[in-house]
């Protein structure tokens, strides 16, 4: 997303007579005297020209056109003042200058409509496709700088990938009945196939009905006075927001809007604010979506290898000879996933350093770096007197951001970030497969059971644990090595440990619970057991 469109406020003579002859009646006295403009926060108002006139009674007298030009800098500078108290008043109360000006968007809209206008260069045309709201389910929340292709993917995983993934396991299923049937030929990937066709088709047509704020989408770009009359009404859209979303990279936490967007949230959701709060690093959708993709390639070339090494009866590769084909896939398709985790784990440290020592004056805005060069107001002068108004002072906001915010965010990103349900997700090509490999045993309905308690053991139990185990380790070892080769020797390592455990638990399963004789009761208890592990060393770990 191109770095031009980041918030501004803008310009005071653009915005100021038609907004404040319409709302300065509707702020309470006692607002204007809390948000009251400081000495300090005057400093940051610009003017057309900053000097100040101070003329003797000779030039007075000789120079009335300079008088004229002094008293008209006044009206220009206090007319200034007046906005940034109006400003000031409106983020303090968050209320909206008009019910009108709160705006959402569908995310279904934006998945279908932001790439071609990103690709075109008009993201000021997705506020055609906004509209009118009295309540939000979201604010999203993100910086300029950050990659907009790693935001747009996390939207589309987020939103999205559950539906695929189920469309994708429904797709498998009806395969699986149709070759069971009879009706479909000897080909051995049918199950594979349809599951990833109806998980594409899904991806791509869902429509995710939530009403969302996003800054482009929802604040015009074009129209000066309703892009003033927005921002002022941030508060509004914040407040009326039920959650918040926070599209993090290391950029967010350096920026103005960005910190006071998540501060204003957190105060206006007072006391469950953090409850409310999500945050997802640039990497989540794209490791996420790109490992469930080399998965399936994975199961792909399984179901290949293994058609062509098993024996004429249509028995299925086992022992030793599985846990090699497996060790082969694993350590060529996830080394480079594992490698991109180690960097994701580091970046998250360093925002918790970022945090831990957080300074308003450290952050930065696009008005400020840009020099006010068009006159616009400044940014700063208005955040800050507005986190002063809620806080008291800017140290208690600072305060909170270096405990409660900082602790909200690294619990999200470093706890959260691998939930259960999002491995479940990642692993769903799994489920694909054993579907495949059912249907070898179609006519045998014991030895269907005997493999759905084998399918759940796993998907349920024993792949969340390897995969959280992994994550674990990403977060241990993410110390960058000196040496390129040795760096990624260290995420091959963490593979070879994930790995590992699943050796160790597969032979349970088989020298423990497969006895041809007892195998169905076996299998029962097998997943059993495995599920109370599970579930323990889940919430300990």
């Amino acid at each position: 997303m191109p770095q031009s469109s980041e918030t501004v406020l803008g310009k005071p003579e653009v915005v100021l007579p038609e907004v404040l002859v319409d709302i300065e009646d509707h702020i309470p006295s006692e607002s204007l005297e809390v948000c009251e403009v400081s000495p300090g926060i005057e400093d940051h108002i610009p003017t057309e020209s900053p000097q100040v006139c101070e003329m003797s009674p000779i030039i007075a007298d000789d120079s009335p056109s300079a008088c004229s030009m002094a008293s008209r800098q006044d009206v220009d500078r206090n007319k200034a003042g007046q906005l940034v108290q109006l400003y000031i008043a409106f983020v303090h109360q968050m209320k909206a200058t008009r019910p009108e000006i709160l705006r959402g968007v569908r995310v279904w809209q934006l998945l279908r409509y932001m790439p071609w206008a990103w690709l075109r260069g008009q993201l000021e045309d997705l506020h055609l496709v906004s509209q009118e709201t009295a309540k939000l389910d979201q604010f999203w929340s993100h910086s300029w700088q950050g990659a907009g292709w790693a935001k747009f993917t996390n939207i589309l995983y987020l939103h999205s990938c559950m539906p695929a993934s189920i469309a994708g396991t429904l797709g498998a299923g009806i395969a699986f009945g149709l070759v069971s049937a009879g009706l479909l030929g000897a080909l051995q990937t049918y199950c594979m196939l349809f599951g990833f066709v109806a998980f594409c088709i899904t991806l791509l047509l869902w429509r995710p009905q939530k009403l969302v704020f996003l800054d482009i989408a929802c604040i015009h770009q074009t129209d000066e006075e309703r892009k003033g009359e927005a921002l002022m009404s941030m508060g509004a859209f914040l407040k009326q927001s039920n959650s918040m979303l926070v599209l993090w990279d290391p950029t967010w936490v350096t920026r103005l809007w960005c910190v006071f967007e998540i501060a204003a949230f957190l105060h206006s959701h007072e006391p469950d604010g953090e409850a409310s709060l999500q945050l997802v690093p640039p990497l989540l959708g794209p490791a996420f979506l790109g490992s469930e993709m080399w998965i399936w390639v994975g199961t792909m070339i399984y179901t290949y290898i293994e058609s062509f090494l098993a024996s004429s009866e249509g028995s299925l590769i086992e022992g030793e000879h599985h846990l090699m084909l497996v060790g082969i896939v694993v350590l060529v398709l996830l080394g480079f996933v594992t490698h991109a985790l180690r960097g994701y784990a580091r970046s998250v440290n360093t925002l918790q350093e970022q945090l831990r020592v957080f300074k308003a004056e450290q952050t930065r805005s696009a008005c400020c770096e840009n020099g006010h060069e068009d006159g616009s107001l400044c940014d700063r002068a208005i955040i800050l007197k507005s986190i002063i108004a809620w806080y008291s002072s800017l140290d208690s906001f600072e305060l909170q951001v270096q405990t409660e915010v900082r602790m909200a965010i690294i619990d999200q990103l470093a706890n959260r970030a691998i939930s259960y349900q999002r491995i479940l997700l990642l692993s769903t090509p799994y489920l694909w497969l054993r579907l495949e490999q059912a249907t070898v045993h179609a006519s045998d309905p014991i030895r269907q059971v005997v493999n759905l308690a084998h399918t759940l053991t796993y998907f349920l139990a024993i792949f969340p644990l390897m995969d959280k185990l992994g994550f674990r380790l990403c977060f241990r070892l993410q110390a960058r090595c000196c040496k390129l080769y040795l760096d990624f020797f260290v995420s091959i390592a963490i593979v070879v440990a994930a790995f590992s455990f699943y050796v160790a638990c597969y032979a349970i399963q088989i020298y423990v619970f497969r006895q041809n004789d007892r195998e169905l009761i076996l299998s029962l208890i097998s997943m059993l057991s495995w599920w109370t592990v599970a579930a323990v060393l889940w919430r300990i770990t």
